[in-house]
């Protein structure tokens, strides 16, 4: 239960302030696609391969990066999205880039879940300490659920509730690890590069794509670089 509040209170403010969000410009909306991007190329960059590759190798890594992907794959073929009438042309590719990146992101937050419920049991201190790191890390995840179903004229008590969800992945972690005390570290290296390739997936051929198509000027570069630098800062604290 402590696992699905910690991960699903980060996710679900992020989707929060995302609702804040109306009737936004082009301009602006390609300025938010464009910070998510960076904070998920961050992420990626230097959070999720890391520590795979710290924890499991190259093998390892690289069969994860491979199912990421393909579960990606997978999950754009089993979601009837061309059968979801009420999103249509623009509005069904933003519907369906929020789901991507909520799948992406569920991917990423079990792993989380299992450091979480592993470090309780070690210590409760450090356990509470990363518990507050991941909520924080979790806030900027939420916002890139919550902008793209925004524009997808998603309701906001819609957008709450999946964001909500996309934090089960972090309370089943977190039993687990509880539970265990520590999960194969193999296990956990191949769920960190899954979720590293699969939020690349949704980042290089939506987000960015998406971003240039709306907006033409440099502005949406500069929110992708301090999107960058916030996603750094978050890693290097947690």
């Amino acid at each position: 239960m402590t696992g699905f509040i910690i991960g699903g209170i980060g996710t679900c403010l992020g989707g929060l302030l995302s609702i804040f969000i109306r009737n936004p410009s082009d301009k602006v909306v390609s300025c938010l696609l464009s910070f998510s991007a960076g904070i998920m190329l961050s992420i990626i960059s230097f959070d999720l391969l890391p520590k795979s590759y710290e924890v499991s190798g190259f093998f390892i890594v690289t069969l994860g990066l491979c199912s990421g992907l393909l579960i990606v794959f997978f999950a754009e073929e089993i979601i009837p999205f061309k059968k979801i009438n009420k999103y249509a042309g623009r509005k069904q590719d933003f519907f369906k880039m929020g789901i991507i990146i909520m799948v992406s992101l569920s991917l990423h937050n079990f792993p989380e879940g299992v450091a979480l419920g592993s470090s309780y049991v070690y210590s409760r201190s450090i356990g509470i300490k990363m518990g507050v790191l991941i909520a924080a890390h979790n806030i900027p995840e939420g916002m890139t659920i919550g902008v793209p179903l925004i524009m997808a004229g998603v309701s906001p008590l819609y957008i709450l509730l999946l964001t909500l969800l996309t934090g089960l992945p972090t309370a089943f972690g977190a039993v687990l690890g509880e539970v265990l005390g520590h999960i194969s570290e193999y296990f956990i290296g191949f769920c960190l590069s899954a979720a590293a390739s699969s939020m690349l997936y949704v980042t290089v051929s939506k987000l960015i794509p998406e971003a240039d198509i709306l907006h033409k000027g440099r502005i949406k570069s500069v929110f992708l670089l301090i999107g960058f630098i916030c996603g750094c800062y978050l890693s290097f604290a947690s």
